[in-house]
């Protein structure tokens, strides 16, 4: 029975985005993991620019994954996921039974959810879950959960003889050799290796974007500058609408009606000398034309009426 391993992976809302997968519930090292245990070895979850070339179905990328650690295993320098742990305990337990006992082969069981894949010794469990991204920073404590914690004993001591234990304290090539043998150093110096490529790849991917960035800026502030002086435009042309569509006073609407009635009565009185010294005979259309011209007179004059009431 192998080493199980759980691939956490958070499918964004649109699907033109890519997928995050990290490794869940341990602490490990492999150049596909970074700090956080997330996968930044596969290519085509590297950025969304990727993930849309590659056409992939989420499935199909999962599995790449998946597979990649089946045939490359991450060093595991400790497990801190406590449902990771009893897991890991119940298939080796599983296991131990399974070499004493063949008769009783174990049962089976299928999970539409959840999926066991063995190569090379390395159990592989996809679990796909639905939240939002971990923040960027990196706080203390989690720092320090990134960090394996110091052991309670050292069997490798405990079974040295006093005569080697006075051989590490007066020789300290010897100490300094015997220390790096321990796999929990090895598994210290494998993480620091994976932090400090992790930081370089992050710095070299900000280099590169870098050039970018600084024309973006540019754009930015060139917009920046026309936003404001369309703005301006805009408070000009709305405040020439506000004037030209603001309502009269009353005392100048009624100042207006009054002129605009005279008008119509004098246009009326002018039009009815002029028909009678020029002896018309269309007498129809002189009363229509009459008539419309003194109806509006009369129209405006009980407007400026009515407008004086109200004053």
């Amino acid at each position: 029975m192998g080493f199980p391993l759980i691939v956490r992976v958070s499918p964004p809302a649109d699907n033109t985005k890519a997928p995050q997968m990290t490794l869940h519930g341990v602490i490990a090292s492999h150049n596909w993991l970074d700090i956080r245990m997330r996968v930044i070895g596969y290519a085509p979850i590297l950025s969304d620019q990727s993930w849309r070339s590659s056409k992939l179905k989420l499935g199909d990328a999962v599995y790449a994954v998946i597979h990649h650690f089946q045939l490359h295993p991450p060093s595991i320098s400790q497990v801190v996921d406590e449902n990771l742990s009893r897991l890991q305990q119940t298939l080796s337990g599983t296991s131990n039974n399974n070499a004493t006992n063949r008769s009783n082969p174990p049962s089976t069981t299928s999970s539409s959810n959840n999926t066991h894949n063995k190569s090379n010794g390395v159990n592989v469990q996809a679990q796909v879950i639905d939240k939002k991204e971990a923040a960027c920073k990196v706080d203390e404590e989690e720092l320090s959960s990134l960090i394996p914690r110091v052991p309670s004993n050292f069997p490798e001591i405990e079974e040295l003889s006093l005569s080697e234990l006075n051989d590490f304290v007066n020789n300290k090539a010897t100490l300094d050799k015997f220390i790096n043998k321990i796999s929990v150093v090895d598994a210290l110096k494998e993480l620091k290796e994976s932090i400090e490529m992790s930081n370089v790849d992050t710095a070299t991917a900000n280099l590169a974007l870098e050039e970018k960035v600084e024309s973006t800026c540019m754009e930015v502030e060139t917009l920046k500058q026309d936003l404001k002086s369309n703005v301006e435009k805009y408070r000009e042309l709305d405040a020439r609408r506000a004037a030209m569509t603001r309502p009269p006073e009353i005392h100048e609407a009624v100042r207006e009606l009054t002129s605009a009635k005279k008008k119509a009565l004098n246009e009326s009185d002018e039009f009815a000398d002029d028909w009678v010294e020029s002896g018309g005979s269309d007498v129809s259309a002189f009363v229509k034309k009459f008539m419309d011209t003194r109806v509006l007179h009369h129209t405006r004059a009980a407007k400026a009426e009515r407008l004086k009431m109200s004053m």
